[in-house]
């Protein structure tokens, strides 16, 4: 029952962070999925076992609840943005492409559920949403601190679907998974912080038509 919860919050912050123009809200939509993943991993307590659970909920919680979005927040108080403007795609195109992935996911999804029942479809369908959703805005978007953006919901998805096979991945994956993505965005912070140092925009456009 609380993974079905989960996956259903989990899919609207999917769809709010398609139409949503602030990067504020960007960072909020990940420190609430943050919370949801945390959620979600305590609630496999008896398949995991505790020390696994223990790790990975205090490693959930403490970097992608807290670490990442202050991370991020600090990277966008140094550059001097609050919007995502002009993105390659409007507001209602985004959420109706994004509503053709979730659906897309669903019935994904339900195939895979044929070969093998003890998948849960749900959490299933959701996690593949959240991966194609990323990749989505990572394309659709000009600012490359929304690409960064869209890295992590893009990783969040995938760490969703860890927990469809919650019995099978070894703590050691999920572990390497929450420090890779946290270099990740240190990485990505420090190369938007060196472009906004040599250049008055970060718009893709603009860093594409820059020359030597």
């Amino acid at each position: 029952m609380i993974d079905s919860i989960i996956s259903l919050l989990f899919c609207v912050t999917l769809l709010y962070i398609t139409i949503t123009t602030r990067l504020a809200a960007y960072v909020k939509v990940l420190a609430i999925q943050g919370i949801l993943l945390f959620i979600l991993s305590t609630s496999h307590l008896h398949e995991l076992g505790f020390y696994h659970t223990l790790v990975l909920g205090i490693g959930t919680l403490f970097i992608k609840t807290f670490l990442i979005p202050y991370f991020i927040t600090f990277i966008i108080k140094k550059i001097h943005i609050n919007r995502e403007t002009e993105p390659f795609i409007d507001n209602f195109y985004s959420l109706l492409i994004a509503t053709i992935i979730i659906i897309m996911s669903f019935i994904i999804a339900m195939f895979i559920k044929n070969l093998d029942n003890s998948v849960n479809n749900l959490q299933l369908a959701v996690s593949i949403a959240a991966i194609n959703i990323g990749l989505f805005i990572m394309t659709s978007r000009k600012k490359i601190i929304t690409h960064v953006m869209g890295y992590l919901i893009f990783e969040n998805g995938i760490y969703l679907l860890s927990f469809t096979l919650a019995t099978r991945i070894p703590v050691i994956i999920e572990t390497g998974i929450l420090i890779d993505v946290f270099i990740g965005v240190l990485m990505m912070g420090i190369f938007v912080n060196r472009i906004s140092s040599t250049t008055e925009s970060l718009d893709q456009d603009d860093l594409m038509r820059l020359t030597d």
